[in-house]
């Protein structure tokens, strides 16, 4: 394990000074190295480390993201139980990132929601952002996403008032040591890794509120 001070390379959401950790085991043109930042709790990959977008498109199409998954399909359910069902039962809702499949979309519309859905490679349809939803959520994304105060920005922005957004991605553990044994980790389009610190960071100047979390992989906001 290396690290080594980063002042001069801000972290991408609190723009404080971070701290370089580097990655012996995974090698992307040599070891990959990350920005640490202890203000907020961001983990973020260095950007000359991200994969091409031909080629991270490619690592998702060998995903087997479908209705015929049925532990992918239970996966699903076990969110929906935990960060829709308590906080509301119907509406217009949006599943941000929904991949080539997109099964949460189904299930949610098997439920009663009126849904749309987007993903940048599959379903690149921007006319969603012009819309504004009850519910809106986005599974195993957040780790992908170089840029999350834009995203996340702008899904605040399509929120109704007192609209839920519900996220699921692992939170990071919170050690170097276990970080660089974390299997989570080695996926190479995942670049970004949170706490709950990060999100409260990340809403720190949008109008929504933290109402729920599992400390583990699920953060619910409603906007207020």
């Amino acid at each position: 394990m290396n690290a080594k001070n980063s002042a001069a390379n801000p972290c991408p959401i609190c723009q404080s000074s971070t701290r370089e950790l580097i990655d012996s085991e995974i090698k992307v043109h040599g070891p990959v190295t990350y920005k640490v930042c202890e203000t907020c709790a961001l983990i973020y990959k260095n950007t000359h480390h991200h994969i091409d977008p031909s080629k991270e498109k490619v690592h998702y199409d060998h995903h087997q993201n479908t209705m015929d998954n049925l532990g992918y399909v239970k996966m699903f359910e076990r969110f929906i139980a935990e960060a829709i069902d308590p906080f509301i039962k119907n509406g217009k809702g949006l599943e941000f990132g929904s991949g080539p499949g997109p099964v949460l979309y189904e299930l949610l519309k098997h439920k009663g929601f009126a849904m749309d859905y987007y993903d940048p490679y599959y379903h690149p349809n921007q006319t969603v952002f012009n819309e504004t939803y009850d519910v809106i959520t986005s599974t195993e994304v957040f780790e992908h996403l170089s840029d999350p105060v834009y995203e996340l920005t702008r899904l605040s922005a399509c929120l109704k008032p007192k609209g839920i957004l519900a996220i699921m991605t692992s939170f990071h553990p919170d050690n170097d040591e276990t970080f660089l044994s974390w299997w989570y980790r080695r996926d190479p389009t995942h670049i970004a890794f949170y706490r709950v610190k990060t999100f409260e960071t990340l809403i720190a100047d949008l109008p929504l509120e933290i109402i729920h979390t599992n400390d583990k992989n699920i953060i619910v906001f409603k906007k207020q």
